[in-house]
Formats: structure tokens, C-alpha cells, sequence
């Protein structure tokens, strides 16, 4: 049933029309498009079904499969070695940001990030770079229903500024946030996108002040991180054409 909300379909479908495609009853139409929006894969304006953001679930569980790790993980590492700083990638899930992906560079004071951690959206430059990729409704709806918690005495939680700041991501095509999770700790953070330009992930360096200046951070980590994105989309976008899912 899912799989009928294509983009072809982006305006959504009447449950009349699920019954007639998927050749079943109008009542058993019902009853799964009912238990679909209940378990928040779609949702209904009036007549109507459309695909909830939740759907993105069911790739994102690829995304963290073996077969992912196994490509991204060699470049993640080898960012890791040239930068010189931890590196991560994260997918939306819900609230928060998951990672799926880590590479952690030697320190002698170390965040506790592993794959399978998670770390609320707002707060995170993976996160926010994956926010920024909702549609404006489904990120107003993230945003009242958000409460947003500050961890750090960086940390922003004013929703106005939060949301020009995700915003604002939509025409930078990165993220860099500094302190807001740790002291003394920035994050910079641009999106992995699939063949069809949506974003299915983020990669992300983790920053300690100490070690670098903004000026350097835009001039040669930004680059180097971008370059690293390009990798892991370009062999998503090509060996795994017949494999990865339209996310």
C-alpha cells in the first residue's frame, strides 16, 4: 500500500482509489490506511492519504545496514585521518538524530557518541541539516511540539531563532553550531542526498575550539567535508543504483 504514494502521487490518494488499485475491499482499504495513520506512515487531510515523514523510517533502515556502513565507512574514516577530528553520519528518526556511522579520532577527553546513539535533533548539526529538509509544515509541527531543553549554556532554545537557523541551512547547504551540545565543542555538518536530490542523511565533523578557528573551519574543513559528502553520494547515486531505495 505504501508503495502506491509515489511521487507520481505526490498530492495523495483517496482511500476509493487505494481499494481500486490494490484490488481489495473498500473496508480492508480502511482499515490498514487507519492503522497506517495511527502508526504515523501516513496521514489524512480530509478524503485524502499522503505519505507521513515517518515513511522514511523504512530507508533509513537500510541506511544503517552492513551494506551502507561498509561504503561510507571507509570514507568517514579517511576524513577522520585527514582532518584529524571525530566524524559521524546520522539519519532522522522522529525527534532525533540517529548515528548510524562513527569514526572517533583519539582524544584525551572523548563525547560518548556511538552508532546507535542518538542526540535530539535541534541540538545537533546533523540533525539540524536534516530538519532543514522537511517540508515548512512538518517542521512547524517539529517545532510546536518542541521543547527545547539547553545543555550548554550555548545552547538555543528560543524556537524563532531555531527555526531562521534551520532555515537558513536551506540556502547554505551546511551547518555549524558551536557549544550547544558540549563546551568547547562545535559541530559542522552538511546533507547526504540521494539520486533524487532529497536528503537521506548528514555527515558531520566534531570541532574542539581549541584546535580551530572559524576562518580555518569555512576554508579548509568545509571543503574537505563537502568533498567526502560528494564520495559517499556518488557511489550512491552509481553502484548502488539498482539496490538503494528511493528514499
Amino acid at each position: 500500500m505504501l508503495e502506491l504514494f509515489g511521487a507520481d502521487r505526490a498530492h495523495g490518494l483517496a482511500m476509493i482509489d487505494v481499494a481500486e488499485r490494490l484490488k481489495i475491499t473498500r473496508a480492508t482499504a480502511r482499515r490498514i490506511l487507519s492503522t497506517l495513520e495511527r502508526l504515523g506512515f501516513v496521514r489524512r487531510n480530509g478524503r485524502i492519504y499522503s505519505p507521513a515523514p515517518r515513511v522514511l523510517s523504512l530507508g533509513y533502515t537500510y541506511l544503517a545496514s552492513l551494506g551502507f556502513r561498509a561504503i561510507a565507512k571507509p570514507i568517514v574514516e579517511a576524513l577522520m585521518h585527514d582532518t584529524g577530528e571525530s566524524c559521524s553520519i546520522g539519519v532522522l528518526d522522529k525527534v532525533d538524530v540517529v548515528y548510524v556511522v562513527r569514526a572517533e579520532a583519539r582524544r584525551i577527553i572523548r563525547i560518548d557518541l556511538n552508532v546507535g546513539s542518538r542526540l535530539p535533533a535541534y541540538l545537533n548539526s546533523m540533525g539540524r541539516v536534516l530538519l532543514s529538509a522537511l517540508p515548512d509544515r512538518d517542521l512547524n509541527a517539529y517545532l510546536t511540539a518542541l521543547k527545547p531543553a539547553a545543555v550548554t549554556r550555548r545552547t538555543i532554545t528560543n524556537k524563532r531563532e531555531l527555526k531562521q537557523r534551520i532555515v537558513s541551512i536551506r540556502r547554505t547547504g551546511w551547518c555549524y553550531i558551536d557549544g550547544e551540545v558540549e563546551e568547547g565543542i562545535a559541530g559542522l555538518a552538511t546533507p547526504i542526498r540521494d539520486r533524487e536530490g532529497k536528503t537521506i542523511a548528514a555527515l558531520n565533523l566534531s570541532l574542539p575550539f581549541s584546535r580551530h578557528g572559524r576562518r580555518e573551519i569555512k576554508t579548509e574543513l568545509l571543503p574537505k567535508l563537502s568533498e567526502s559528502t560528494r564520495q559517499i553520494e556518488q557511489i550512491l547515486h552509481n553502484d548502488l543504483a539498482v539496490d538503494m531505495p528511493s528514499l
